[in-house]
């Protein structure tokens, strides 16, 4: 079939192979690192924070007792955020403390918005302390982001507990080369059991 077609085309057909090769054993480094996390037991090292909020949308639904995680580690530390509904609306903040301050400041009820979400209404903080045992539930890659959801160990539901976030300084390389370092990150955090 190769011989009767003109030499760009077989060209092409065999960069198209390496192609799909390539991102194929990229691909599985992504998967390694996801699949040696997802469904672990962890025991927490540092505390990671949690808030519990109400959210009334525009047209007046009610959705209560949502959660969020806040802890977001980088190489250098850790800092807080809340994600906002819009991208430019997170809350960014170097305590848990003062994420949930801003939230009462900056989304309170307002007549006049016609965004999809009226008000954020913050209750409690929910702390997991050093030495309780959580389970990943997932791992949600992004470009310069991986984001691990727990569950508690106790729980029956099989319900969110809370979240750490790895906020990285450039876009993750396919092969994952930065694979140890990342997970020195986490080893602040969490240690697998």
């Amino acid at each position: 079939m190769f011989l009767t077609r003109p030499l760009a085309t077989r060209l092409f057909a065999a960069a198209l192979m390496l192609t799909c090769g390539t991102s194929t054993v990229a691909g599985d480094a992504l998967g390694d690192f996801t699949k040696t996390w997802n469904g672990r037991r962890v025991v927490v090292k540092s505390t990671l924070y949690t808030v519990l909020y109400d959210e009334v949308g525009r047209l007046g639904r009610h959705y209560r007792g949502k959660q969020a995680g806040l802890t977001v580690a980088t190489r250098a530390g850790h800092y807080y955020e809340f994600d906002g509904p819009g991208s430019e609306e997170d809350i960014a903040e170097p305590t848990p403390d003062a994420v949930m301050s801003q939230m009462s400041l900056r989304f309170r009820a307002n007549p006049l918005d016609i965004g999809s979400v009226k008000t954020f209404s913050a209750l409690e903080m929910r702390q997991y302390e050093p030495g309780v045992t959580l389970i990943v539930d997932s791992v949600k890659m992004e470009r310069n982001r991986i984001r691990f959801e727990f569950s508690r160990l106790d729980d029956d539901e099989d319900g969110f507990a809370t979240s750490l976030t790895v906020e990285w300084p450039t876009p993750f390389s396919k092969a994952l080369p930065e694979r140890e370092d990342l997970e020195g990150v986490l080893r602040r955090f969490i240690a697998p059991l």
